[in-house]
């Protein structure tokens, strides 16, 4: 005897197939809400992964670009504190040498007003050694230009020789008499002083700028890559809990499928 089945094959296994990528979806949302990420593996969004990827690679270079910046700072600041004890000693020693210059004042007068300037100078050459960062020393000419990686480009601090720049106070002398005394050496040195002052507040504006410019731009870079990424929690649940209702059909469909053929069998062993 032929029994003629209703039992659809290619209609149980568009079932089946149906049912695991629904499965699919509810794992994939799931992991999702998990991670806070939508993109979990290139399989997810090659193209995206990629992007994210490479915003991130260009956000971390500018954060450590900062921090290279922020040294930079800190080495200027520390030259610029160092430039001001200089020319607070550089009034002491104009103080002096105006005083000097007064013909009321006798060979001993001068000769302890020397003697202070000596020591104002002394200072000054010290405060030149200790301006130092990570044993680089700023402002004694030995070290060069500094560069300054960015992330992006490069800055430069450029070498500051205030060793050099003082050098005519050695023989500077206001011991002699009064109408032999010249302010012209103290006058260059001021000027020299100045002028590498002036350099290292251009370069510290630069830095500054520079650092707000970075962080800025990675602070940018990491909320296209957050937006890129991200799971939009509202539509990851709305698609698990639609792709839980969505599986729950495909099971009952599937159930009453199976059941349909059962109760065939059935019949066909009654028969």
């Amino acid at each position: 005897m032929k029994i003629q089945s209703n039992f659809n094959t290619s209609q149980y296994q568009n079932n089946i197939n149906h049912m695991k990528a629904t499965e699919e979806q509810q794992k994939k949302s799931a992991k999702e809400l998990s991670t806070g990420k939508k993109v979990n593996s290139a399989a997810d969004d090659a193209a995206v992964m990629a992007i994210s990827e490479q915003i991130m690679k260009e956000a971390k270079s500018l954060t450590a670009g900062s921090n290279n910046i922020s040294y930079g700072i800190d080495a200027t600041n520390i030259a610029d504190g160092a430039l001001s004890n200089i020319s607070d000693s550089l009034g002491d020693i104009e103080q002096n040498t105006v005083r000097a210059m007064n013909g009321l004042y006798s060979d001993s007068d001068r000769a302890i007003l020397q003697e202070a300037n000596e020591q104002s100078v002394a200072t000054i050459n010290q405060t030149i050694n200790q301006a130092t960062y990570n044993e680089k020393n700023l402002l004694d000419g030995t070290t060069g230009d500094i560069n300054i990686y960015t992330g992006t480009t490069s800055a430069t601090i450029t070498e500051a020789d205030a060793k050099s720049a003082v050098d005519s106070l050695e023989n500077f002398d206001v011991s002699v008499n009064s109408d032999k005394i010249s302010t012209d050496a103290l006058d260059e040195t001021y000027s020299n002083i100045s002028s590498i002052r002036s350099q290292i507040g251009a370069e510290t504006n630069g830095l500054s700028a520079a650092y707000n410019v970075n962080n800025n731009t990675a602070e940018n870079l990491t909320a296209a890559q957050s937006r890129a990424q991200d799971t939009d929690f509202y539509e990851s649940v709305s698609e698990m809990k639609n792709s839980s209702v969505v599986n729950q059909a495909q099971n009952m469909a599937l159930k009453n499928q199976m059941e349909s053929q059962e109760n065939l069998v059935s019949k066909m062993f009654q028969a």
